[in-house]
């Protein structure tokens, strides 16, 4: 029986999204067989004073530009023979959305990415971090970095 997982991918427009599309790639090439749902999340926040015309306008532009990157991340999964089960885009409270969406489906695996926050931003408790402890799922945290050669002859720990 070729039993497939459930993985909730959190991707959003910044290189964080990207990379956590990356890791999953990885893992599906090292035999991962899960389903996926694809969850692009822009946390915006429109002042109630702003007029009805360039409101829609906001969420119009916020949504061609969320369709192309969400289509660009649905090819790059396919591309590589994983199943995108579904799409959601969500404009506004992301987590309180991960968190319904998970209770429904019940995922084996939630991947996001993550950008490292500046001081004053890192005293507030974070998206991510609601995420990862407000969620019942394992979570894998992925974030940006640049890849360093190592000498696996000068290391230690890999010389054991």
């Amino acid at each position: 029986m070729d039993e497939r997982g459930k993985v909730i991918l959190v991707v959003d427009d910044s290189e964080c999204g990207r990379i956590a599309t990356e890791r999953l790639v990885s893992l599906a090439k090292k035999g991962l067989r899960a389903d996926v749902f694809i969850i692009y999340g822009v946390n915006v926040k429109i002042l109630p004073m702003t007029p009805q015309e360039k409101e829609m306008k906001i969420y119009m532009d916020l949504g061609v530009k969320s369709s192309k990157l969400v289509e660009f991340y649905r090819d790059r999964l396919e591309n590589e023979g994983i199943n995108v089960e579904q799409i959601n885009i969500i404009f506004g409270d992301i987590l309180d959305e991960v968190l319904k969406f998970e209770r429904l489906i019940n995922p084996d695996l939630i991947i996001l990415g993550v950008e490292k926050h500046n001081f004053l931003r890192g005293l507030l408790r974070s998206l991510q971090e609601r995420l990862i402890f407000d969620t019942a799922s394992p979570v894998l945290v992925c974030k940006a970095y640049e890849a360093k050669e190592v000498d696996l002859g000068k290391c230690a720990k890999c010389r054991l």
